[in-house]
């Protein structure tokens, strides 16, 4: 029996290179400002042709999520972190209830991975972890936070040995395009940087309850982060 066909939506070549460069600055792992690779190593990533690869960023420059500079000291570049946060701004305004919905899937994932990668993380699991902490200790803005926690959850993911459960969090991260904050107090740095130390102590420990306390308190500020951000917004 069938069940649940839905119909079919072509979608051209440089529609996947778009979806794919937009979910690398949804995530925060491409940074404002950051240039893109060279046209020949993005079309050769991509498997696709640098004349469908110009048409992707085409796309991506007319929705401001990059901007396109010529000549010798010119390329791709990701927008500056002003045009980003209102993008995403305009994005939770037009659907607030979408957003909620994205911290409700990655709450439910990554607290199962919390939990998975506790039994079966490997130490190559933990320096990826332990390379993203550094990285947000020593992160001197929103956007380098953002960058350093989305490659932590990536890292936690890929801990769980489950490919289901890491694309789900891959996706959660994707989809959650909020903002940066320019006021995050010192405390809340503090605060979050203490509950990913917990997390990780807990994951290197074998410690399945911990590590899904830890989990639990940084997406109860995760909640209160976007509570803020939607009221703003609105």
């Amino acid at each position: 029996m069938l069940w649940g066909l839905r119909q079919v939506e072509p979608q051209a070549a440089h529609g996947l290179a778009v979806d794919l460069l937009q979910r690398q600055i949804h995530s925060g792992l491409l940074l404002p400002a950051e240039r893109l690779p060279a046209e020949r190593q993005l079309s050769d990533r991509f498997g696709i042709s640098r004349v469908t690869l110009r048409e992707a960023l085409r796309v991506l420059e007319t929705n401001q999520y990059i901007t396109v500079r010529r000549g010798a000291q010119g390329g791709a570049f990701v927008t500056d972190e002003e045009r980003l946060s209102q993008l995403a701004r305009r994005r939770m305004t037009r659907a607030p209830a979408t957003t909620m919905r994205v911290v409700e899937f990655l709450t439910v994932n990554q607290l199962a991975a919390s939990r998975l990668a506790a039994v079966r993380r490997g130490t190559a699991d933990l320096k990826r972890m332990r390379q993203a902490m550094d990285m947000m200790t020593a992160a001197e803005n929103g956007p380098q936070r953002k960058q350093s926690e989305a490659l932590f959850f990536l890292a936690l993911g890929d801990a769980t040995q489950n490919p289901l459960l890491s694309r789900a969090i891959e996706d959660g991260l994707a989809e959650l395009f909020l903002p940066f904050e320019k006021t995050g107090s010192e405390q809340t740095v503090s605060t979050a940087l203490k509950s990913f130390e917990h997390l990780f102590q807990a994951l290197s420990s074998e410690d399945v309850g911990s590590s899904e306390a830890a989990m639990t308190d940084l997406h109860a500020q995760l909640w209160d982060t976007v509570r803020r951000l939607t009221r703003n917004a609105a």
